[in-house]
């Protein structure tokens, strides 16, 4: 567990115990472990809003990350993000027509009052979950620790669908654009490349 919490901790920036043990599929008490050894070790740090991996503990990530891109053949990862970011264009478009809606000509805020445009924009984004489901399979199967993303939009997703609306795209909890955006960090760093390179070309988040 310990590569893949310094990994997780660099992807997220900052993190409490237990959103790193929903997010690592791991147990809390294991977690709450893990950290204080990483704490020991010079590797990540406690704050007031959360644990944080250190500068050394940034490397030691970025070096886990390094050594599972090595592990792939060459093209296979470039090949999984390449379908991910024809995906990311469409949930880009999905997030904004669930925030914003345009009435009569004029851009408002969504409200939430109406459920029949909101299940739609729900179904877009269910669309977009199965397409995302092969590779979420590939990638965890290349890179086991991987595995619990799917787990994660699967909740959030079903929490949506049961009302509570906030897992769509609230910032902090573990919404489903919070777990794309996480997924898309992955992506980038595995791909060995940064999101503001990414952005440069066009493809940001």
């Amino acid at each position: 567990m310990h590569d893949a919490m310094l990994v997780c901790l660099s992807i997220k920036g900052f993190a409490k115990p237990e959103a790193l043990a929903f997010a690592l599929d791991a147990d809390a008490v294991d977690v709450e472990r893990t950290l204080e050894r990483l704490e020991a070790a010079g590797s990540a740090e406690r704050t007031k809003i959360g644990w944080r991996a250190s500068a050394s503990g940034k490397a030691a990530a970025a070096r886990t990350l390094a050594d599972e891109r090595a592990r792939l053949a060459p093209g296979e990862l470039a090949g999984a993000y390449e379908r991910f970011t024809v995906l990311n264009d469409r949930f880009k478009a999905i997030v904004m027509a669930w925030q914003i809606r345009r009435i009569g000509g004029t851009e408002v805020p969504n409200d939430h009052t109406d459920a029949a445009y909101d299940n739609g924009i729900l179904g877009d984004i269910e669309a977009v979950d199965r397409e995302l489901a092969e590779l979420l399979e590939w990638l965890s199967e290349a890179i086991p620790r991987t595995a619990p993303y799917r787990r994660r939009f699967a909740r959030a997703l079903e929490n949506a669908r049961r009302g509570e609306l906030r897992f769509v795209a609230a910032p902090i909890i573990d919404s489903y654009h919070t777990v794309w955006f996480e997924l898309h960090e992955e992506l980038i760093r595995l791909s060995g490349t940064t999101r503001e390179a990414e952005a440069a070309a066009g493809r940001g988040a």
